[in-house]
């Protein structure tokens, strides 16, 4: 099912096809100095880093990477419930869904078996969770979230880590 207006809304990303859809919906555009001119001399650097960071991420790498962006949505959200900013805290709350459906429909359940069906049905939880959120103004559904979010975010990081100190080192010649 394709969605055009969808498409349209987002820029094309410079990761690689490899990488989460999320990640590279919700990735940050790059903002030129001349495109806002409050912008200070140093944003175009910071832009420049986080594009060449998540060109150069491993698929791991992009999963942590998305787990903090997805806390920071939720956080904001958060924040809206409690000051009562029924558009903010509907849009983050889309957007953290939209990234927890996308780490679910890219499960691997062949490989990944008892780990991929529990993932699963942890992903489906923290929607449910978000939608009652959403729907009842809720923003300790949201803390709940936040605080399964925040545990799989830790435990992605850890094997991203013990992954990264396992990999040999390229021997000098």
């Amino acid at each position: 099912m394709s969605y055009p207006a969808l498409a349209q809304t987002y820029a094309p990303s410079p990761l690689p096809a490899s990488a989460p859809l999320a990640a590279r919906r919700y990735a940050q555009p790059t903002v030129s100095p001349a495109a806002s001119p409050a912008a200070s001399p140093y944003a175009s650097q910071a832009a420049r880093y986080r594009d060449a960071e998540m060109v150069n991420a491993t698929p791991g790498q992009l999963v942590v990477m998305l787990y903090d962006k997805m806390l920071l949505t939720l956080r904001r959200a958060r924040i809206a419930c409690d000051a009562k900013q029924i558009e903010v805290r509907c849009d983050q709350i889309v957007k953290a869904s939209d990234m927890i459906s996308e780490l679910r429909v890219s499960l691997d359940h062949e490989q990944g078996g008892a780990i991929a069906k529990q993932l699963d049905a942890l992903y489906a939880f923290m929607l449910r969770e978000l939608f009652e959120a959403n729907r009842k103004q809720d923003g300790k559904k949201i803390d709940v979230v936040i605080r399964m979010a925040s545990e799989l975010r830790d435990a992605f990081a850890q094997i991203v880590a013990a992954g990264a100190s396992a990999v040999p080192k390229a021997r000098s010649a």
